[in-house]
C-alpha cells in the first residue's frame, strides 16, 4: 500500500471520529471496504510507520507527555501518534516539540488502534492475518536520554504536560 492511500485511510478515521477513543471504530469502518490483501498491506504499512517512529527523541516526548513511558507505553504512544494523521506524525518525527501544539488529553496512547486491521481481516476471512513484517528495530534511533533530565530536552512539552 502506498503512503498516500495509507494516510488517506488514517485521515478518514481521524476526521470521522468525534473523539480519540472513537478512532479505532472509525478505522474499522474505513478498512471494512477493503479487500483482505489491502487490509494486510495496510497493516504492513502501519508497522513500517511504527518502526520509523522508534526514536529516542519521540520516546522522550512520550515520557514527558504521559508523565512516564514504558516500552509498551511507547508502542501505544506511536499508535496514538499515527492516529493523529500524517501532518502531526511527520512534524513529530522532525521535531517532537511540535507535539506541544496538539490538544490536551488524559494520556497519549491508543493501543486499540494497532489491532483494528487484524480484527477486520479475521472478520472478513475467518483466519488470522500473517503480515510480512521486517524485523523489529533493535534499539531506538538517536541519543538516549535520562529520566531525571528528559524534561530539559523538551521545554515546550514540559511546560504544557510535566
Amino acid at each position: 500500500m502506498d503512503d498516500a492511500t495509507f494516510w488517506a485511510l488514517i485521515e478518514r478515521a481521524r476526521t470521522s471520529a468525534a473523539s480519540i477513543d472513537e478512532r479505532p471504530e472509525a478505522l474499522r469502518n474505513a478498512l471494512n471496504s477493503l479487500e483482505p490483501t489491502d487490509i494486510q498491506a495496510f497493516a504492513e504499512t502501519y508497522a513500517a510507520h511504527v518502526y520509523k517512529a522508534y526514536t529516542w527523541p519521540l520516546w522522550g516526548a512520550a515520557y514527558v507527555m504521559n508523565g512516564g513511558c514504558s516500552d509498551d507505553g511507547f508502542d501505544y504512544f506511536r499508535d496514538w501518534l499515527i492516529s493523529t494523521g500524517h501532518a502531526t506524525y511527520t512534524a513529530a518525527l522532525a521535531d517532537p516539540e511540535s507535539l506541544a501544539a496538539v490538544a490536551d488529553a488524559d494520556e497519549f496512547e491508543l493501543e486499540e488502534f494497532r489491532y483494528v486491521a487484524f480484527e477486520v481481516y479475521e472478520a472478513k476471512t475467518g483466519r488470522a492475518m500473517e503480515p510480512d513484517y521486517p524485523p523489529y528495530p533493535g534499539d531506538p534511533v538517536g541519543e538516549p536520554w535520562d529520566e531525571d533530565t528528559v524534561d530539559q530536552l523538551f521545554p515546550k512539552l514540559a511546560a504544557k504536560y510535566w
